[in-house]
């Protein structure tokens, strides 16, 4: 298997290139212009640099979940975020057991990331911790601001600096039907959606059709914008730019380069 592996490898090497020089672009530290191997050196230094306050971004900017078939998704950009659950409704029974035990894990893990962010940002000394600088870890047990605060919980604001502080939007592949039957088993997940700590849809495994949760009922999804906007790779794309970017169609290699 010395061939697959060595083809496994070549795969990693050039994902985390990529990876780097579209993260990168978030660093006022960065230059726009950067290559993409110079980034991945940049992104590198930051890691390893004890010093710097802000060695990565982690999950900041998070907004979306989609549960469902990465074919649904392949050749989009979605600017980093999106958590992307892999779930095929074709290879699930009538009770749709498979998907019940993803989401008694995707819900309460994806959205406590998303909601430490949410609150971290919106009330950073309340919520989230402050700025990072002043922290001392204490006992082993968290960080205190010097020598004379509380411990201090949450984010630093460092991490969440660039975050957009949204409910997270789960997008499920499956019928309005079989979710609710999901929503009556899990208390759990039935609390989070019932009480609008995030925000739900569904997508028909066959129609495509988008039905979002409201009031208890999953009415018809309303597009309110045009066609995705369509770029020949995702490195054209979010080229020169360092904010947030509208998600894009991308083109299949064949046309474009990804």
């Amino acid at each position: 298997h010395q061939f697959e592996f060595e083809a496994a490898c070549k795969a990693a090497q050039e994902a985390a290139v990529r990876n780097a020089h579209e993260r990168a672009r978030r660093f006022g530290s960065a230059s726009l212009g950067l290559s993409p191997a110079a980034a991945k050196r940049h992104m590198e230094g930051r890691a390893e640099d004890l010093s710097q306050v802000r060695p990565e971004w982690g999950h900041a900017t998070n907004s979306i979940c989609i549960v469902g078939r990465r074919a649904k998704t392949r050749g989009l950009f979605l600017d980093r975020r999106a958590f992307l659950v892999s779930y095929d409704p074709m290879q699930d029974d009538g009770e749709k057991a498979i998907l019940t035990r993803i989401l008694g894990a995707v819900v309460p893990v994806c959205s406590g990331i998303n909601l430490e962010y949410y609150f971290s940002y919106v009330d950073s000394p309340g919520w989230g911790s402050g700025s990072k600088l002043p922290h001392n870890i204490t006992g082993l047990l968290g960080v205190m601001d010097g020598a004379m605060s509380d411990l201090r919980t949450g984010l630093p604001w460092q991490m969440v600096e660039i975050h957009e502080p949204v409910r997270l939007l789960f997008v499920i592949e499956t019928t309005p039907e079989a979710m609710r039957r999901i929503l009556e088993k899990n208390p759990v997940i039935q609390t989070m959606v019932g009480n609008r700590w995030v925000q739900l849809a569904v997508m028909h495994p066959e129609t495509g059709e988008i039905r979002v949760h409201h009031d208890g009922e999953f009415e018809p999804h309303v597009c309110q914008s045009g066609p995705l906007p369509v770029a020949a790779s995702s490195r054209e794309w979010y080229a020169g730019w360092r904010d947030h970017l509208e998600f894009a169609e991308i083109l299949p290699p064949a046309a474009g380069h990804n």
